[in-house]
């Protein structure tokens, strides 16, 4: 459980890093950083996640990406934050499952040209 939290705290951080970098954002939190509406939206995408809708509202998130706008990319870095501080149980009750959500991330992120961000956030996948 240590070992999960100090990654969790490590994907927070990288994302602060990101958007710090990436948009000139003076925030700690990637959700200080969203306006209303995208807050919003990330909110309900994670009210679907814990309603047992993981795929539906990763599906929606990719779809997101299709616009490849900054307020997107934030919607969907916010969203795969909150998503990695859900717990392991939750996700083996659901089908759900770490590799699904490296997975999800990477094709979400490629959409941005930011394919390397899933090995900061996830760590480097030794299967390819």
């Amino acid at each position: 459980m240590f070992e999960n939290d100090y990654i969790m705290r490590q994907i927070k951080e990288l994302t602060a890093v990101i958007a710090k970098i990436l948009f000139g954002a003076k925030s700690e939190s990637m959700s200080i950083m969203l306006q209303q509406r995208e807050r919003q939206k990330v909110e309900f995408l994670v009210d679907r996640v814990k309603n047992g809708e993981i795929q539906d509202a990763v599906d929606e998130i990719n779809s997101l990406a299709d616009t490849n706008t900054k307020e997107n990319l934030l919607i969907g870095l916010e969203f795969y934050s909150q998503l990695s501080d859900m717990d392991d149980d939750f996700f083996a009750e659901k089908g759900y499952n770490l590799a699904k959500a490296r997975e999800s991330f990477e094709k979400f992120v490629e959409k941005f040209g930011l394919q390397q961000m899933t090995d900061l956030y996830f760590g480097a996948d030794d299967d390819k």
